[in-house]
């Protein structure tokens, strides 16, 4: 009896049948996790990548138009431009306006005037408080992106 029960024993650990479906189960685990990380980051990515880009045109943009400020202090008319360019690639919000990322608003986008000499020098324009949602995880930018370019239009202070 004991040897017969050693020989099934034997059998049993000989047989291979199973094995593939066990490995897939243990491998597959790693697989997805190593995937679904892969998505999040680049999905970020994308996202950072959109926001960078609007933000670099909004700096350009505030850079080249005529500055209607005697001081570092944007007139409204001139803040609003700026932040339509960054939200939605136009210095006036189209009729059905869609910003290049959702919930991005007007609210996040900070522009600053720098003066040198009395005259505006450079535009810097950055987003601050805005959540960027990553599938997975929520990032909230402070201050990123920011961009920064010198100030080549010019100045008309009311």
């Amino acid at each position: 009896m004991k040897k017969q029960w050693i020989g099934k024993l034997l059998a049993l650990r000989r047989d291979r049948g199973g094995n593939a479906l066990l490995e897939f189960a243990l491998g597959s685990g790693v697989l997805i996790s190593a995937f679904t990380g892969t998505f999040q980051f680049g999905y970020t990515f994308l996202q950072y990548n959109n926001l960078e880009n609007a933000v670099t045109r909004g700096a350009r943009y505030a850079s080249m138009i005529p500055y209607d400020s005697a001081n570092a202090t944007p007139s409204a008319a001139f803040q609003t431009a700026v932040a339509n360019m960054v939200l939605y690639g136009s210095p006036t919000a189209p009729p059905a306006a869609v910003p290049v990322l959702p919930s991005l608003a007007s609210s996040n986008v900070r522009l600053t005037v720098t003066f040198a000499g009395g005259v505006p020098s450079a535009m810097t324009v950055a987003i601050d408080g805005y959540a960027l949602d990553s599938v997975f995880a929520i990032v909230t930018c402070t201050n990123k992106p920011q961009v920064t370019f010198a100030y080549q239009g010019i100045w008309q202070p009311i």
